[in-house]
């Protein structure tokens, strides 16, 4: 069964167009989101907030924040990785790089159109109402996932449609 399987995965191996650095950037944006929608579906129930239909939120700016942000971090996670840092010593920096790029890219926004679109001014853990540090341990598991993430979406292929397909299906 071994072989089949390789047999199945060779021409995946061989052929196609990795995504380029925009196509990377769009799929980290909409990975994000996903991140974001499943992440509050769930805290609002948790916390009361929400109900069993699990009905998440996310803000359309987050789209650019985590597809730039996921940029980054494929290269300084590779870095950090020719430097032998422990995983958890790469998940604890890239946890707080996500607190420095949620309070600059919150601030930003604040001068930018006047408000952030997301206020964490309930929380005690807050600061200035753009990040929470409770939030750590989340954070945190963002940064372990994100290797395995981005080693993911850098391997993705596009492949041409075929001529012949295209043919026999306008037959």
């Amino acid at each position: 069964m071994n072989g089949n399987r390789g047999a199945l995965m060779e021409p995946l191996a061989l052929g196609g167009k990795r995504l380029g650095v925009l196509g990377r950037f769009i799929v980290y944006g909409i990975m994000g989101l996903c991140i974001e929608f499943c992440f509050t579906s769930v805290m609002d129930l948790a916390t009361g907030a929400g109900d069993l239909r699990l009905k998440g939120y996310s803000y359309l700016w987050m789209h650019p924040i985590w597809g730039g942000t996921l940029l980054m971090a494929e290269g300084l996670m590779m870095r950090f990785q020719r430097m032998r840092l422990s995983r958890f010593t790469r998940a604890f920096i890239a946890m707080a790089a996500s607190f420095t790029i949620e309070y600059v890219t919150g601030a930003l926004l604040v001068m930018a159109v006047g408000r952030c679109p997301w206020d964490y001014t309930a929380s005690p853990w807050n600061v200035h109402g753009l990040i929470r540090l409770d939030y750590a341990p989340f954070w945190l598991m963002c940064g372990w996932a994100c290797e395995p993430l981005t080693r993911f979406v850098r391997r993705i292929r596009i492949f041409a449609r075929e001529a012949e397909f295209e043919t026999a299906s306008g037959s």
